[in-house]
């Protein structure tokens, strides 16, 4: 009897390496399930399911429903919506796209950063507004949200989380001739060392940085790392850049920082409500730029098997009975040979 394949996050338009299949027996099932009943209802029965973190949450009760499935292949690097304790207590394999998007995201912090250091959207809409040149900006409203500006290479960069986009985003700001610090307490300091990169405490990161950085996944120790403490011990005139969770930081935090001008403004690619809800005080702030979780997107992202076929081939791994290289949860492998390799 053939392994039954289900990609819960189908779209017609974009293939997802069910070409790929072809070299195992296995019935492929397209749908696309949001809620929970959902999933429970289309899902149970599946040998291998293609599936979405950050657009799905597969809950306990989801994956407590999945008595015969050998993998969870989530597109893309977050599995935070996937609960990996119960996923293993099943002897389910997890897995993510670890190497995706990296120069994406790590070039979309740096425009951020850029954006936002030289106020360009502000000096966009007072020329559109006012018709008028910037040399020299001496006069109201110019020099009001003009001051300060200071030369990049007189700033300091702060990354939390030097994984392989923090990484990336550390290379750029050093490229650009800014001293980059870091906070990562599972990455050897040598390690950051060897990038040009000052490891720091997470107080002393808040404390320095002109630009703080997020790169960090989204766990329990995480989640909400950013309140209004952490706010509160940075330079009024810094700005805060999240292309990771929005959950990260605690948005009521973040919101009455801002209105207090505790923090000199943010770049967010991400919120807490993803999609941004339309009441949000944010909206309406000058000194806040959102980019609505793009950061991941390019056309060489979003084209062919570089991305798109990556979980299916995960897939392929496990019903083959190989450990699939992607596994984000390594404690089940014993259990997972023992219960479907045997």
């Amino acid at each position: 009897m053939g392994f039954k394949v289900i990609n819960s996050i189908f779209s017609p338009e974009l293939e997802f390496g069910e070409t790929l299949l072809a070299s195992i027996d296995a019935e492929l099932l397209n749908g696309r399930w949001l809620n929970e009943d959902d999933l429970i209802d289309n899902t149970s029965d599946a040998d291998a399911i293609v599936c979405s973190g950050p657009i799905q949450n597969w809950t306990p009760r989801v994956i407590q429903g999945l008595t015969q499935c050998r993998i969870l292949a989530s597109l893309g690097i977050g599995y935070d919506s996937i609960h990996l304790e119960t996923a293993t207590e099943m002897g389910i394999v997890v897995t993510n796209i670890p190497d995706y998007c990296i120069d994406e995201v790590s070039s979309h912090a740096t425009a951020l950063l850029l954006a936002l250091g030289r106020k360009l959207f502000q000096i966009d809409k007072c020329v559109r507004d006012h018709h008028i040149n910037f040399v020299p900006p001496r006069r109201k409203p110019i020099a009001e949200f003009l001051s300060p500006i200071h030369r990049l290479r007189d700033q300091t960069v702060g990354i939390i989380g030097m994984g392989k986009i923090g990484t990336a985003t550390a290379l750029k700001a050093k490229g650009l001739g800014m001293r980059v610090v870091a906070h990562d307490p599972y990455v050897l300091n040598e390690v950051m060392f060897s990038r040009g990169v000052e490891p720091v405490g997470l107080d002393t990161l808040l404390e320095e940085s002109d630009y703080l950085s997020i790169h960090a996944w989204l766990s329990n120790e995480t989640r909400h790392m950013i309140g209004k403490e952490e706010l509160s011990k940075m330079k009024p005139t810094a700005f805060l850049i999240n292309t990771a969770r929005g959950e990260i930081v605690d948005q009521p935090a973040l919101v009455s920082a801002l209105q207090q001008g505790r923090i000199a403004g943010a770049g967010l690619d991400v919120t807490s409500d993803d999609p941004i809800a339309s009441d949000n005080p944010m909206l309406d702030m000058a000194n806040v730029i959102f980019s609505g979780h793009s950061a991941w997107y390019s056309t060489t992202s979003d084209s062919g098997p570089m991305f798109w076929h990556k979980a299916m081939g995960q897939v392929v791994t496990a019903l083959n009975g190989v450990w699939p290289e992607y596994a984000v949860n390594p404690e089940v492998k014993s259990k997972w040979f023992e219960k479907w390799c045997e």
